[in-house]
């Protein structure tokens, strides 16, 4: 009877964790896109780093 409920028990939590994770694969993500900054200079231009040449 304790194996019987113990393999129910654990049938029950891999089938929620399959659900909830093929649920959050098909949403469709109404999330706020991510805006990414890039800049980009000119080849003789260049940005605000500073870079030391020292070893």
């Amino acid at each position: 009877m304790k194996k019987n409920l113990l393999g129910a028990a654990v049938i029950f939590f891999v089938t929620l964790a399959f659900l909830l994770m093929l649920d959050d694969i098909t949403s469709n993500g109404n999330h706020e896109p991510q805006q990414n900054n890039v800049e980009v200079y000119d080849s003789n231009e260049k940005p605000d780093v500073v870079i030391l040449d020292e070893e």
